[in-house]
């Protein structure tokens, strides 16, 4: 009896456990798709700051201004827009198999997220490396250390082709893809000269190209920052939604074991009662 009567202990401990699982997990969806919203709020601004920055390239190259001359290639990098942490799916593996096709074909790397560092420790060691923004309010911060990162090995290399690779969460119904854009060298095409009378000048024109051009990778990096952030909690909020079905079934099941087994606790209890008195 005592056997029989613990059973349906167990499975109410065992619901209790699986329904503070379920706090957990709607919680991490509640705030991954908390930290959706704010990157679309912010994507907006740094699309605007970037098309505004390309207008003034092409102001500058329409007074005059002379597009420098890139240096004879040298090697590829890629920067890598990783995962930061855990549960987010497929996300963090799908982002470490591009890093390692990066690799492979002789890329060296740049790696954001300490999820995808731990996952690319096999392969040999990025240039540089960084914990990837957990707030949509971090990424200018990063940006700028990463511009720094990218300049300095660009003044080492300075024919380095390079690129970014990251997810796009997609918008409009799309699904998420992987997009790999070429960040450096710039396109000149990219910016065809303005037509109209020359702007007021406080720096020589090669200064100020050079300046603009640099301000216009930083916003780049800031738009492929903010897309990386918003897709790993995409992925996040998904993999959240998944957990949560599979815990409601779970504790279904668990509600409709205790209460047969407490049917049949109470069953065998009557039966013994009754064996009792007969006796």
């Amino acid at each position: 009896m005592s056997d029989a009567a613990a059973r349906p202990d167990d499975i109410k401990a065992h619901l209790a456990n699986v329904q503070q699982i379920a706090a957990i997990v709607g919680a991490l969806r509640a705030l991954a798709a908390a930290h959706q919203r704010e990157a679309r709020g912010h994507l907006a601004a740094v699309r605007a700051h970037g098309a505004s920055l390309g207008a003034a390239l092409s102001t500058a190259l329409g007074a005059g201004g002379v597009w420098p001359e890139a240096g004879a290639a040298q090697g590829r990098l890629s920067i890598l827009i990783g995962a930061a942490q855990g549960f987010c799916g497929s996300h963090a593996d799908r982002l470490a198999e591009a890093a390692r096709a990066e690799a492979a074909a002789g890329a060296d790397l740049i790696v954001l997220g300490s999820r995808s560092c731990a996952a690319l420790a096999e392969i040999r060691a990025p240039l540089w490396q960084a914990e990837m923004a957990t707030h949509a309010a971090q990424v200018p911060e990063l940006a700028s250390r990463l511009a720094d990162a990218l300049f300095e090995a660009l003044a080492a290399r300075p024919g380095l082709r390079v690129r970014l690779v990251y997810i796009d969460p997609g918008a409009g119904g799309a699904g998420p893809a992987l997009l790999t854009p070429s960040l450096w060298p710039l396109e000149p095409s990219r910016f065809p000269p303005a037509r109209g009378p020359g702007p007021l000048l406080s720096l020589p024109l090669p200064e100020l190209i050079a300046d603009l051009i640099e301000e216009y990778v930083f916003s780049a990096l800031c738009e492929a920052l903010m897309l990386g952030f918003a897709s790993e909690n995409a992925a996040r909020a998904e993999a959240m939604a998944g957990a949560q079905a599979n815990i409601k079934r779970i504790a279904a099941d668990l509600r409709a074991g205790w209460q047969r087994a407490r049917q049949e606790q109470m069953t065998t209890e009557l039966i013994e009662l009754a064996s009792g008195a007969a006796r």
